[in-house]
C-alpha cells in the first residue's frame, strides 16, 4: 500500500502514510470486506489527510474484482507501443526545460482557443490561466521584489484568484454584474475550476448570449482597473467596471451577429432539437447527468424518471467526492440512476445521458481498462430489468438532469429523493413540456 503507485494521479504514486503505519500492508486492508466500500476509519488511521480525496475517487465495484493495470498516459488506460516509446524517450533524456503552460489543464487551453471572442481576450485568458500575467504572486515567483499585497484591499496577498475573483472589492463587481458569487468568489476553489465554471455557463444554450459572453470582458476590465490603480493611481468605481464590460460585450455581439447575418450560412446544419423526447407508452425514461469537478472538490449527480406523458415519477440528486475523469463521473451517475430506478420498482426503463462515449461503450460492450469496473457493474445490473435501453441525447435535451447535478453541489444534504419534481426544477420541466 505504501510502496506501489496506485493513487489516481498522473503519474500514479503511492499514498503518504501516517507515522507507524506498515507500508507493506495491502490496499485491501483499507476496504470494508462486508460492504466492499472504503473503510473511513482505517483511511484516517493510516493515510495522511491530503490523500484521502484521491482514495475516494477510486470506484469500488459491488463485488471484489481481480487487480489489473492501467496505463495512465492514455485516456482509456490502455497501453500502446507509441505512448510507451514516447515515455521511454522522455524519461531517458535529461529534460530541464520548464513545464509547458497549462500542460496539467489541457481542457482549459482548448476551451480558451475555441471561444468566439477577440484574440486580445483569448491571449489574456491564456496568460491568466498559465499564471503568466503581472500579478504579485507570479512576479515574486520569478524573484522580482514587489509588494505582495493586493492594491485594492491592501490586506490580502495578491494571487491569481484574489485579483480576479475573491478580493472583496472584486466580489462587488461580480455581484453587481448579476453573477452568482458563491463559487466564483470562494477562495477555497482554485482559479482553474472557476474558469471551468465560466466555460460551462458559456456553453449553456439556455443562458442568454450577453450573460454567456460577459464574464470574459468582465475579467479583462477587472484586470485593467487593477492596472490603472497600480500604475496610474486611478480608482475605478465598481459600477463603472461593470458598465464598461457590459458595453464591450454588447458591442462584440452586435458586430459579430451583424457579420454573420450579412455573410449568411447556407451550409449551416439544421438546428438541434432542444426538447426532451418522451418514451413509449409502456416504458419510463430516466435522464441522468454528472457535474464533474476536479481536485479536492465535490461533484454532483442527478437523475429524473418520466413517463410517456412527461409526468415526473421520481427524481434524485446527490454529491460525491468525484472521479478523475468526466467519463468516470458520468458512469457513477448512471449506476446511481440504475440502482435508484430498480430500488423504486421500475423495471422497464430507457436510460438517457449526454455522454456519447459512455452510451456507445455500453451498447457495444466495448472494453476500456480505465472504466472497466464501471462497465462491468452496469452490465451486471442489466440482467435485473425486464426491459432496459441506453440512449444518447445532447445536453440541451438533458436539461433537468443537468440542473439537478449542479444543484446537488449547493445543497446541505448529501443526497435527496423526490417523488415529484421540486419547485426549483419547475422551469426546466415546464420547458420540456412546452
Amino acid at each position: 500500500m505504501g510502496l506501489d503507485p496506485w493513487l489516481p494521479t498522473n503519474p500514479p504514486r503511492a499514498p503518504m502514510m501516517r507515522p507507524m503505519t506498515d507500508p507493506y500492508m495491502k490496499v485491501q486492508d483499507l476496504i470494508d470486506p462486508l460492504s466492499n466500500h472504503w473503510d473511513e476509519t482505517k483511511i484516517r488511521q493510516m493515510i495522511e489527510p491530503e490523500d484521502h480525496h484521491l482514495i475516494h475517487k477510486i470506484y469500488l465495484p459491488q463485488l471484489p474484482k481481480p487487480d489489473s493495470f492501467i496505463w495512465s498516459l492514455n485516456k482509456d488506460g490502455r497501453y500502446t507501443v507509441k505512448s510507451g516509446y514516447w515515455t521511454a524517450l522522455n524519461l531517458a533524456a535529461e529534460d530541464t526545460s520548464p513545464t509547458p503552460p497549462l500542460s496539467t489543464s489541457p481542457d482549459i487551453a482548448t476551451a480558451i482557443w475555441k471561444l468566439n471572442i477577440t484574440p486580445k481576450l483569448k491571449h489574456f485568458l491564456w496568460r491568466y490561466a498559465s499564471r503568466a500575467i503581472g500579478i504579485a504572486e507570479n512576479l515574486r515567483r520569478r524573484n522580482i521584489n514587489v509588494d505582495p499585497y493586493c492594491s485594492r484591499c491592501c490586506t490580502e496577498l495578491e494571487t491569481n484568484d484574489h485579483t480576479i475573483f475573491s478580493c472583496p472589492q472584486v466580489e462587488m463587481i461580480w455581484r453587481a454584474a448579476g453573477f452568482q458569487t458563491s463559487q466564483l468568489c470562494d477562495n477555497g476553489i482554485p482559479p482553474e475550476e472557476k474558469l471551468r465554471i465560466i466555460f460551462q455557463m458559456h456553453n449553456d444554450s439556455r443562458v442568454d448570449r450577453v450573460t454567456r459572453f460577459m464574464p470574459f470582458w468582465l475579467m479583462w476590465r477587472i484586470w485593467k482597473s487593477r492596472n490603472d490603480l497600480v500604475f496610474n493611481h486611478t480608482q475605478t468605481e465598481f459600477q463603472t467596471t461593470v458598465e464598461m464590460a457590459l458595453n464591450d460585450t454588447k458591442e462584440w455581439l452586435d458586430n459579430t451577429m451583424t457579420n454573420e447575418q450579412q455573410n449568411g450560412n447556407r451550409n449551416a446544419a439544421p438546428p438541434r432539437n432542444t426538447k426532451w423526447s418522451p418514451p413509449g407508452r409502456d416504458k419510463l425514461k430516466c435522464n441522468y447527468d454528472a457535474s464533474h469537478h476536479e481536485g479536492n472538490t465535490v461533484s454532483g449527480l442527478g437523475w429524473i424518471l418520466r413517463n410517456s406523458q412527461g409526468t415526473v415519477i421520481e427524481c434524485g440528486m446527490g454529491k460525491f467526492q468525484g472521479r478523475m475523469t468526466t467519463e468516470e463521473a458520468e458512469c457513477s451517475a448512471l449506476i446511481w440512476a440504475i440502482q435508484a430506478s430498480y430500488g423504486l420498482g421500475h423495471k422497464k426503463v430507457i436510460f438517457e445521458g449526454d455522454n456519447q462515449t459512455i452510451t456507445r461503450m455500453i451498447n457495444t460492450k466495448s472494453s476500456n481498462p480505465r472504466l472497466q469496473h464501471f462497465l462491468d457493474t452496469i452490465q451486471s445490473w442489466i440482467l435485473s430489468f425486464e426491459s432496459i435501453e441506453f440512449s444518447f441525447k445532447h445536453r440541451e435535451q438533458n436539461g433537468c438532469a443537468d440542473f439537478l447535478a449542479k444543484q446537488a453541489i449547493k445543497e446541505n444534504t448529501q443526497w435527496s429523493l423526490f417523488h415529484s419534481f421540486p419547485y426549483f426544477l419547475s422551469p426546466y420541466v415546464n420547458n420540456d413540456y412546452s
